[in-house]
């Protein structure tokens, strides 16, 4: 088998099979309570991603973690809780705001704790800080409240495709690790497809992304931080995921629901591809310039 074929078992393929498996057992039950979510749907992708980043990463040697590539695996953990407890109180707003503010303030910050006083000296080191949590909870509120108005596959699908394809703009950019943990985020994601296809009115849940986007988003910080990956590329990866907000729109409102997939979906490869474009040919002229 080849490193590629390996990579691709162990951090895309048995990832997802091990989130559609726990999911598919979860979600028996939650079909016969007819209900549009379910609470376990973030411990299964939490399963998956684990799995994933301790073939490719390693499990953390200390705690706290002492490698930035570390910190996912914990804040994994904390976000996969976090997520059930989203899931039961979803309709409490403010405090689900609130604990998203926590959580990336302070996850940031011990994230990059190495940097500050370092590479950033003075206030320059608290603005990058909170800039970047700002960014990064402000994305994620942004996909809690599209959970919430836009059910069924098309925001698992956007997710899982930004997750992918962010996965080539990171390895691109000089991170195979964050590449790789992107692209299992991408997998895992992608495992609740086809679950949402099977109850058509069902979603992933204010859980389940509190789950991916803290994950996706510790990646993004860690991308911008330490590798370093311009903003703009970041920035692109994060707009290209609010197309799901065309499906509000009246006009697409009394269009089929493939046909507002479709559009997303289309409209979401074409970002991509903006960004993806420029990276690849950056990453090609910088390895011809040093003969590889």
């Amino acid at each position: 088998m080849t490193f590629f074929a390996q990579q691709l078992l162990w951090g895309a393929m048995l990832p997802a099979v091990i989130t559609f498996a726990v999911l598919v057992g979860s979600w028996r039950a939650w079909r016969r309570e007819g209900v549009s979510t379910h609470w376990g749907t973030p411990l299964a992708l939490a399963l998956g991603y684990l799995f994933a980043h301790w073939r490719i990463v390693g499990l953390p040697i200390s705690f706290p973690p002492v490698d930035s590539n570390e910190w996912p695996f914990v804040a994994a953990i904390v976000f996969a809780v976090w997520g059930v407890v989203e899931h039961f109180a979803s309709r409490r707003t403010l405090l689900c705001e609130a604990g998203r503010v926590v959580l990336v303030v302070v996850i940031s910050w011990l994230v990059l704790r190495p940097l500050m006083g370092n590479l950033w000296q003075g206030a320059s080191a608290t603005l990058w800080w909170l800039s970047l949590a700002l960014g990064w909870w402000l994305w994620w509120s942004v996909q809690a409240r599209l959970s919430a108005s836009v059910p069924g596959l098309l925001l698992p699908l956007i997710l899982s495709m930004v997750a992918g394809g962010g996965g080539l703009v990171l390895l691109w950019s000089g991170s195979s690790s964050l590449s790789q943990l992107s692209g299992a985020v991408a997998a895992v994601t992608g495992a609740t497809v086809p679950l949402v296809l099977w109850r058509t009115m069902g979603c992933i849940g204010s859980g389940s992304v509190a789950f991916v986007a803290g994950v996706l988003g510790l990646l993004w910080v860690n991308a911008i931080a330490f590798v370093p990956v311009p903003v703009w590329r970041i920035a692109a990866l994060a707009t290209a995921s609010l197309t799901p907000l065309f499906a509000l729109l009246p006009g697409l409102k009394r269009n089929p629901a493939w046909l507002t997939v479709a559009v997303c979906a289309v409209t979401t490869a074409v970002i991509l591809s903006v960004v993806m474009l420029p990276t690849y040919r950056a990453y090609v002229a910088s390895a011809g310039a040093y003969g590889y």
